[in-house]
C-alpha cells in the first residue's frame, strides 16, 4: 500500500476508532445501577479511568422464624433476652455480668416452645401445652409473658451449673447438653427433641440448622494471635438467628450488646420499633430484639474454623468475658491479653437443639458443601 493512499485513510481510521470507543463506553454506563457497582481498578494507570463491573450480592436471609409467625410468642424469631439485669447479677466482685449461657440457652428454648406450641395463644391469656417453657410465679402469668423471662433464665443458671466467681466462671459448655436432656426427659420430650454438640461448625452447617428453624446456641471464643502462638482469652454465648449464604453472614441474638440497634453493625433485623438506648429489661417481651449480622470468615490456629468479623475490634470492648465460659478443650491456650487489636472472635461450638422429625426433612435450598 502506498505511503499516500495510507496517508488519505489515516483520519477514517481515527474516526471509526473514536465512534467504537464511543460506542463501548456509553454501553457501560447504560447497564442498570440496581446490579451492579463501579470500581477503579489500581493496578494499571491505562485502566483507572476505565469503569468496571462489580457484581453486587442481594442478601438472601433464612431467618429463623418469620416475623409474626408465631403468635405464641416469637413474634420477630428468636427471642434476644438480655444478661445485663440487675436480678441476674448476684453480687460477684468485680461486678461481671455471667449469664450469657442460660441466657441463650432461654432464647433457644423460647423460640422452640413458640414455634410448636399446638394450639398458639398469646399473653396475657394464660395457656402453655408445651413444657419447653414452663410457667414460673405460681401461674400468675403466661409462661411466654415477659414477667416470665427472668425466673426461666434464673431456672436454667442452676440447671447449667452457673458461676459467678471461682475458676469456672460462667457455664461450661461440658454442661449444657447434659442439663437440657435431663430436663427434656423430666418434661417427657425425650423422644421429639434431641441435642446436639458440634464443635468448629462450619458457615453450611450454621445455614442448615437456620433452614430447619433449630434452637442453636453459640460459644463464641475469644482468640488473640500473640505472633509466636494463639491465646484463648475466654468465650461468650449466643443464640442463632439466621444465615445468610450469598455473602455469608450469621445472625446472633446476642444477650451482651445490641449491635444492630446501636448501628455497630451493617446488616440486621430489629423487633417491634423501639427506641434505642433502653433499659436492660425490655427485651424481656419477645416483641423487641435485635438480631445482630456479621460475615462469618474462615479462619486458622485453634479453636473454630470460622470467625465473626468485626465482632470484637478490640477486646477492650468487651472485658466482661475474659477467663469467662472457658470450654475445656482448650483450657491449654488460656492466657492473658497482651493489648493488640488483633483478637479473632471464633465460633467454637454449637449446642443444636432439633425436634426428631426436623432432621430428615430437606428444606431448599440447601448448601452441602463443608458440612460435617
Amino acid at each position: 500500500m502506498s505511503s499516500n493512499l495510507l496517508d488519505r485513510r489515516t483520519p477514517y481510521l481515527r474516526h471509526a476508532l473514536l465512534i467504537v470507543s464511543v460506542a463501548a463506553l456509553v454501553t457501560l454506563y447504560m447497564v442498570p445501577a440496581s446490579s451492579v457497582v463501579w470500581a477503579t481498578p489500581g493496578q494499571n494507570r491505562l485502566l483507572q479511568t476505565i469503569p468496571t463491573l462489580t457484581p453486587t450480592p442481594i442478601p438472601s436471609w433464612a431467618w429463623i422464624g418469620k416475623v409474626g409467625d408465631n403468635p405464641d410468642y416469637a413474634l420477630r424469631g428468636v427471642s434476644d433476652f438480655d444478661q445485663k439485669q440487675a436480678s441476674l447479677y448476684a453480687g460477684a466482685a468485680p461486678q461481671i455480668w455471667t449469664h450469657c449461657g442460660p441466657v441463650a440457652l432461654a432464647n433457644a428454648l423460647w423460640w422452640l416452645d413458640s414455634r410448636y406450641e399446638p394450639n398458639p395463644v398469646p399473653p396475657p391469656t394464660l395457656h402453655d401445652a408445651l413444657p419447653l417453657v414452663r410457667t414460673f410465679g405460681g401461674g400468675a402469668w403466661d409462661d411466654h409473658d415477659a414477667q416470665n423471662t427472668v425466673p426461666l433464665i434464673g431456672d436454667w443458671a442452676d440447671r447449667l451449673g452457673t458461676q459467678e466467681a471461682g475458676q469456672q466462671v460462667g457455664t461450661d459448655i461440658a454442661a449444657v447438653a447434659p442439663a437440657v436432656r435431663d430436663y427434656l426427659a423430666e418434661v417427657g420430650l425425650q423422644q421429639t427433641y434431641t441435642v446436639t454438640v458440634v464443635a468448629s461448625p462450619s458457615f453450611e452447617q450454621l445455614l442448615s440448622w437456620a433452614h430447619r428453624e433449630s434452637g442453636v446456641l453459640l460459644l463464641l471464643g475469644f482468640w488473640e494471635d500473640q505472633g509466636d502462638r494463639w491465646v484463648y482469652l475466654g468465650a461468650h454465648y449466643a443464640t442463632l438467628a439466621g444465615a445468610e449464604p450469598l455473602n455469608r453472614y450469621v445472625a446472633i441474638s446476642d444477650p451482651y450488646r445490641d449491635a444492630w440497634e446501636a448501628g455497630e453493625c451493617a446488616l440486621g433485623r430489629a423487633g417491634a420499633t423501639h427506641s434505642y438506648p433502653h433499659e436492660s429489661d425490655l427485651h424481656n417481651d419477645a416483641g423487641y430484639a435485635s438480631h445482630d449480622a456479621y460475615r462469618m470468615l474462615e479462619t486458622t490456629g485453634p479453636g473454630g474454623v470460622g470467625a465473626l468479623e468485626n465482632y470484637v475490634p478490640a477486646f477492650a470492648g468487651v472485658p466482661n468475658f475474659a477467663r469467662q465460659n472457658v470450654a475445656g478443650d482448650y483450657a491449654s491456650y488460656l492466657g492473658s491479653y497482651s493489648g493488640s487489636p488483633l483478637i479473632t472472635t471464633k465460633v467454637d461450638f454449637a449446642v443444636v437443639l432439633a425436634r426428631r422429625s426436623d432432621l430428615y426433612t430437606i428444606r431448599l435450598p440447601m448448601i452441602l458443601k463443608g458440612s460435617r
